[in-house]
């Protein structure tokens, strides 16, 4: 790595809980365990939202962060429609309220004879359509696509995805110049894939599948082309221009580490990498990556994970929120990275420096 793509950050404020959206019209939310707060100020005051519900025992659990990490004690996926309804998932299911709501309802889920897997994203299309897929293991049954249209009260299967055609759906992300939904899915041999789903929910066809280059949580959309950083253990992990129109795809650069994290503030573009051992990922670091422009990177910190095992108390990743916001203040989280784990930073480009 050359000193020319590395660049500072100033630490504004720190705070406890992990950003889970960054939305341009409420500002910033962050979950503690499975309270969600939310911050009109990027950072500087906050507000209880809502909760989800938990048990006793979850509740006990929320004294040691260990345990919480253990148990995946936390909102995995949250988004906000027009009217300041919030939808949440965690590993137990998708629930739904308002600012001020001392507990969130579960919403009414089609699930048929199959258990639901709840989401690892929510995305809110036109017309306040909310959109996800399951996350779990679909080896041996399908993966569904859900989607409501009554403001989150109630979700009906839109597709089934063919058994063991994808492990599990990473997003589902709207593009309105195409006034389509691309489809994220993973993980390996056949099963990563980009795929398009119609504004009106009816249709679904693969635009690219069976590659590793294909495996891709969140994506920047510039028109014409999306560029998004791949998620995988397999492979080289790289950064890609993907052109709408023809499927060509054009490395970028390589990065260190599977991406799971995305977000835009401002003018500025940010990813981070995981750490994730594998054969290809030995970096014992997770980094924060910065562009103007999605060609030029710049790296702006460098967390070392914690002694604890990845396998039971999670991977070491600087966590990003969803979204995008207007200000160029940079937020990010620590889960299992020394220096961070279970807090979130608001931060700003040094001013001895520029991207």
């Amino acid at each position: 790595m050359s000193t020319n793509e590395e660049i500072q950050l100033e630490i504004l404020r720190e705070c406890r809980g992990r950003a889970v959206l960054a939305n341009g019209a409420s500002g910033l939310h962050v979950s503690l365990n499975y309270d969600i707060l939310r911050s009109p100020d990027e950072g500087g005051t906050w507000t209880r939202v809502s909760s989800l519900p938990r048990s006793p025992l979850r509740r006990l659990a929320e004294a040691s962060r260990l345990a919480c990490r253990l148990l995946r004690h936390e909102v995995r996926a949250l988004a906000r429609l027009s009217d300041g309804t919030y939808l949440a998932a965690n590993r137990g299911g998708v629930f739904r309220g308002r600012e001020g709501d001392p507990v969130m309802t579960r919403c009414e889920i089609e699930t048929g004879d199959l258990p639901l897997m709840p989401p690892m994203r929510i995305t809110v299309g036109p017309g306040d359509t909310v959109v996800w897929g399951e996350y779990g293991s679909g080896r041996t049954r399908p993966m569904r696509l859900y989607a409501s249209r009554d403001g989150g009260r109630s979700f009906q299967v839109v597709h089934a995805l063919e058994v063991g055609s994808v492990l599990h759906i990473h997003n589902i992300v709207y593009d309105p110049t195409l006034d389509h939904y691309w489809v994220l899915s993973g993980d390996k041999g056949e099963e990563p894939g980009i795929g398009r789903l119609s504004s009106d929910l009816r249709r679904f066809e693969w635009f690219l599948k069976g590659e590793q280059r294909y495996r891709a949580v969140e994506l920047f959309d510039f028109g014409d082309r999306l560029v998004y950083a791949t998620d995988t253990h397999l492979e080289q992990n790289s950064l890609i221009s993907l052109d709408k129109a023809t499927g060509r795809l054009e490395r970028l650069r390589d990065l260190d580490g599977s991406c799971i994290y995305a977000c835009r503030f401002g003018g500025i573009f940010a990813i981070t990498t995981t750490v994730e051992p594998s054969p290809v990922n030995r970096e014992p670091f997770a980094s924060l990556w910065l562009s103007r422009d999605c060609e030029t990177w710049k790296r702006a910190l460098r967390l070392e994970k914690d002694r604890w095992d990845a396998d039971y108390f999670q991977f070491g990743s600087i966590v990003l929120p969803p979204g995008s916001t207007a200000s160029e203040r940079i937020v990010f989280s620590g889960q299992a990275v020394k220096g961070l784990d279970g807090r979130t930073a608001v931060a700003q480009l040094a001013s001895d420096t520029s991207l």
